[in-house]
């Protein structure tokens, strides 16, 4: 009797080990594949056409595809994920989409074109705080001898700026 009490109390506890044992090596796994692949497109600000594509949540060491541009006229780079699981190209894309691809994992990155409409709303917002920075301290408008050398949106937020600075209550 004694013996029938103890496996009674016991193969429950027993299997429920195993079946709680199990339970969390599917939970650790279905956290280690957690990290999904993604990316993203900029201009880079040396040369007009060039971009920089960057990567991320690609398996370390597994190869990363980036695809850019159009069935006609198209952009391709590949190498091994980082020990982070990163990757970045830099490279002269056609316009069109960009997308990467690591294993069965794909991601879209933008287009090239949003990627010069984000890049001109960047130059546009330093030059326009450069702007309001300068003028604000002296309450004149600062001549830029070296604007033509920089990006045209960086002069139109620098001009923005300036003339915003000596309309405040700064002036």
């Amino acid at each position: 009797m004694n013996r029938r009490v103890r496996l009674a109390v016991l193969t429950p506890l027993a299997v429920s080990s195993l079946a709680f044992g199990s339970v969390s090596l599917l939970a650790g796994s279905a956290q280690a594949a957690a990290p999904s692949l993604t990316c993203s497109v900029k201009q880079a600000p040396t040369a007009p056409g060039r971009y920089d594509v960057n990567v991320t949540g690609a398996q370390p060491g597994v190869q990363v595809v980036v695809h850019g541009g159009t069935a006609t006229n198209s952009f391709t780079s590949s190498g091994p994920a980082d020990d982070d699981g990163v990757f970045n190209s830099i490279g002269f894309i056609p316009a069109g989409k960009v997308t990467a691809s690591s294993g069965d994992d794909k991601a879209t990155c933008g287009t090239v074109k949003e990627a010069e409409q984000k890049n001109a709303q960047d130059q546009y917002s330093k030059g326009y705080a450069k702007g309001f920075s300068d003028t604000k301290a002296n309450c004149k408008v600062i001549t830029q001898n070296n604007l033509t050398q920089l990006d045209p949106n960086y002069e139109k937020g620098y001009n923005a700026g300036a003339k915003a600075a000596l309309e405040s209550k700064f002036c």
